[in-house]
C-alpha cells in the first residue's frame, strides 16, 4: 500500500477523490497534505502513453491490412500490460508544493 509523504498514513488510491482534470496533486484524507507522484513515475506514464499509441497504430494496420500486423500488435499489447503492471508497483508519492500566484 502507498503511504502519504507527510503523515505516513496508508492511502488507498481508488478511494481518493479526484481534485480535477487538470490538477496534478491529491490530498491526504488524514492530514490534508498535498502530494503527487515522483518524477520517475511521470516518465513511466509517458512511456506507457507512447506504447499505447504504438499499439493503436498496429491495431489500425491490422484492421485495414493483412494478418502480418498481428504479431507486432500482440507484442505491443503484452509490452503495454507488463509496463502497466511494473509502473503501478513503483509509484512513490512526494510532497507537492503549490506554485505561488504571481
Amino acid at each position: 500500500m502507498k503511504k502519504c509523504p507527510h503523515c505516513c498514513a496508508e492511502i488507498m488510491l481508488k478511494e481518493l477523490p479526484h481534485q480535477g482534470f487538470f490538477v496534478s496533486y491529491r490530498i491526504c484524507p488524514k492530514c490534508d497534505g498535498f502530494f503527487t507522484a515522483d518524477t520517475d513515475t511521470k516518465y513511466r506514464q509517458a512511456l506507457l502513453i507512447v506504447i499505447m499509441l504504438i499499439s493503436l497504430v498496429f491495431t489500425i494496420f491490422l484492421y485495414f491490412g493483412e494478418n502480418e500486423w498481428l504479431t507486432p500488435a500482440i507484442v505491443s499489447y503484452v509490452a503495454f500490460v507488463l509496463i502497466l503492471y511494473w509502473g503501478n508497483k513503483k509509484i512513490y508519492f512526494v510532497p507537492y508544493k503549490k506554485p505561488e500566484n504571481k
